[in-house]
């Protein structure tokens, strides 16, 4: 069985990211995040086709904590 993976970009604040990270470390394997170098604040989620709802309903739950803006799916 293949699966497909493709990226998720989302932009949160840059003190958030630790946070992000640790609340998707806890999911074990639904996404793994990367953060960019170039701009401040912004996130990869590399995730596969049966984990992309998760992750993106994840983000949104997260947007009522703090801003969060996904940027590309």
């Amino acid at each position: 069985m293949e699966l497909n993976t493709h990226r998720i970009v989302a932009k949160v604040p840059q003190e958030e990211i630790v946070f992000v990270d640790m609340v998707f470390k806890s999911f074990e394997g639904i996404a793994m995040l990367t953060v960019s170098k170039q701009e401040p604040g912004e996130i990869y989620l590399d995730v596969t086709d049966g984990t992309e709802d998760l992750v993106i309903d994840i983000l949104k739950d997260l947007d009522d904590k703090f801003p969060v803006e996904i940027v590309k799916t």
